[in-house]
């Protein structure tokens, strides 16, 4: 018996899903991994630790008629492709977005179980399809349970990389001495996987304004233009593209400027990080609002939308989370499940 897993396309889908590969293979399982050839999963494919397939899966959401029947056929025959290696024993969690369809539908196909995971509040179309004929399906959110049939649907919380995990064991003092900076309050601004060309914008803003001590994760296409601002101006703000090192990041941060992404929320909290959050406004279905509004239900954090984040609301927040950060860190901190794999992992094989 093996399990196959599927999540890709960006990293929101793909990150959780590595998570579990590697839970799984410290475990003994044997996993397969099924991605995408045009995802972020093939570009960091080396930091895979299974046997890996890549198939020609194609979006659909967004798209023209002539791509979208283009994506119907590619993921049918990827599916097909899939479903040639899939044995009665087998069973598959996928993790959404376009490049675990093809698993789904192959799984369907076969007969095998199938397990979803929705990392984000309001679930994608792909997740919608595949949760009628899933087995289980977990969950991040709460919001989430109003989509799905409620005796299948189970909050695990979102898997996270065992660096991040076993990275909270740093002290505060440690982190910041090995990033080269001063044991000061920090904030840390980020806009996800792709980077975030408001929050860059802004960032440099706060930062000339205020002074403040920071870490600025900018996405590749800013970076250098952001890095020469600091620079130039002696500010105590790293700059960096992207960082395989967030632990250290995270554990060095006091407070945060974010989007809300399912993966950026769940480590945040794992880190006990208050945050101010500036959802995507073009996230789909506005997914990332309601991600951002349930930590702000928890008190762990603030949620302004962008078109009402000026320069002086958005220092101001901030500041409002300095000024009472014991309670804003400990409410973060209740929404994550530091043992999400492990919990998934009883339900595959209860």
């Amino acid at each position: 018996m093996k399990i196959l897993v599927s999540g890709g396309g960006t990293g929101g889908h793909f990150f959780p899903a590595l998570a579990l590969l590697e839970f799984l293979t410290e475990k003994g399982i044997k996993v397969k991994f099924i991605g995408s050839q045009r995802g972020i999963e093939y570009k960091l494919r080396e930091r895979i630790p299974v046997e890996s397939l890549f198939l020609p899966s194609h979006p659909f959401m967004g798209r023209s008629l002539k791509d979208k029947i283009k994506a119907v056929v590619k993921n049918l025959k990827s599916a097909i492709e899939i479903a040639k290696f899939i044995k009665g024993e087998d069973k598959a969690i996928v993790f959404g977005g376009y490049a675990s369809l093809p698993l789904g539908v192959a799984s369907f196909l076969k007969g095998i179980p199938l397990y979803v995971h929705e990392q984000n509040s309001i679930p994608s179309q792909s997740n919608k399809l595949m949760s009628k004929f899933a087995k289980r399906i977990f969950i991040t959110f709460e919001y989430s349970k109003r989509f799905f049939p409620a005796h299948k649907t189970i909050k695990t919380g979102l898997p996270v990389r065992k660096s991040l995990l076993e990275g909270r064991s740093i002290s505060k003092e440690e982190a910041l001495k090995k990033l080269g900076l001063e044991n000061l309050p920090t904030l840390l601004v980020m806009g996800g996987s792709q980077g975030a060309s408001f929050l860059n914008e802004i960032a440099k803003e706060i930062f000339s304004k205020t002074g403040w001590q920071g870490i600025h994760i900018t996405g590749e296409r800013d970076y250098e233009k952001v890095k020469n601002l600091y620079e130039e101006k002696k500010l105590k703000v790293l700059a960096f593209a992207f960082s395989h090192d967030m632990h250290l990041i995270y554990k060095a941060s006091t407070i945060a400027l974010t989007r809300a992404g399912a993966s950026s929320i769940t480590e945040l909290s794992l880190y006990g990080i208050p945050s101010l959050f500036i959802p995507f406004p073009y996230a789909i279905y506005d997914h990332q609002f309601y991600n951002a509004k349930e930590i702000e239900e928890l008190g762990g954090g603030i949620t302004l939308r962008q078109e009402e984040a000026s320069l002086e609301k958005v220092i101001a927040n901030l500041e409002r989370l300095l000024s009472d950060l014991e309670a804003y860190s400990s409410n973060i901190s209740t929404f994550s499940n530091p043992v999400a794999c492990n919990s998934i992992t009883e339900y595959i094989f209860e």
